[in-house]
């Protein structure tokens, strides 16, 4: 694939990196039905070589080969079930309840980590112990794998985020400490879509967040995602999560805030800006 390399030549890259200090991660995945790009999500956690690795894999009840995708690598996987469920929250809380790392995240399965991201988020927590939650910039890739472009973000500030209609955190990129889980902070499982937003926006309240300025995942993007076919469920989630958070109240302040932060996001990426205005009514596809 041009200008991105393989699983395999990923692999040799990370596997050459020392690890010095290596505090257990655990990495979830939830999924149900994305056998077709599992296998892809599963060798970018492998192939970060991690000598301390818990990577538990969640099923929602797959019924398109799947089960045969997790078997394949079942001897390099922690734990994994496969049952039904009521959507990705509750897959993933039922996988953090039995995590035992210290750092954790969760990874789709329709999306991947890219090259060093666990040795990146190992050095940062290192240099950073105050640090709970850290979140980097994220690669978007195509449906063949393809890369489209890099969405940069914005250091983490509680109130923007809070004003913003949308999440300015990259969900795939986002690794955070057990001891938010000690607080007793999960996903909220109502949710089907918005999930992440509510999650940050409380573990952002009473933990510091940090914003690291490189890429460590990659987001897929593809007609079949959720993201893609539930629009107006977003939308109706994202006013009961400002409700739910009393966020309803449009002060001068917060729209201010709204608006300068959509400025700086949009100005971290002037370039794709203005190659997707010159593309507008053509898309990604």
């Amino acid at each position: 694939m041009p200008g991105f390399p393989s699983l395999s030549e990923r692999a040799s890259t990370n596997r050459r990196w020392s690890f010095s200090s290596c505090p257990r991660i655990s990495i979830i995945t939830p999924t149900r039905n994305q056998a077709r790009f599992l296998e892809s999500a599963i060798l970018s956690v492998l192939n970060q070589g991690y000598p301390d690795l818990e990577y538990i894999i969640i099923d929602g009840g797959s019924t398109d080969g799947t089960g045969e995708v997790i078997k394949k690598y079942q001897r390099h996987i922690s734990s994994w079930l496969s049952e039904p469920d009521n959507g990705m929250y509750q897959a993933i809380n039922k996988g953090l309840r039995i995590a035992t790392g210290e750092i954790i995240a969760y990874l789709n399965s329709d999306d991947l980590y890219l090259p060093n991201a666990f040795r990146v988020v190992v050095e940062h927590f290192h240099r950073q112990p105050k640090a709970a939650l850290l979140y980097g910039d994220c690669l978007f890739i195509d449906e063949q794998g393809y890369p489209l472009y890099t969405y940069r973000y914005l250091p983490f500030n509680l109130h923007r985020y809070a004003a913003m209609n949308w999440s300015s955190i990259a969900q795939p990129a986002t690794f955070w400490k057990s001891e938010i889980h000690r607080a007793g902070i999960y996903f909220d499982e109502s949710f089907r879509m918005i999930g992440d937003f509510d999650f940050f926006l409380r573990v952002g309240q009473r933990f510091r967040i940090d914003y690291l300025r490189e890429q460590i995942a990659a987001f897929r993007l593809h007609r079949n995602s959720q993201s893609a076919r539930h629009c107006a469920v977003r939308r109706e989630e994202l006013a009961r999560m400002r409700k739910k958070h009393h966020l309803l109240c449009c002060t001068r302040g917060r729209i201010l805030r709204r608006y300068l932060g959509e400025c700086r996001i949009k100005l971290a990426n002037f370039p794709l800006m203005l190659r997707k205005f010159l593309r507008k009514g053509q898309g990604w596809w």
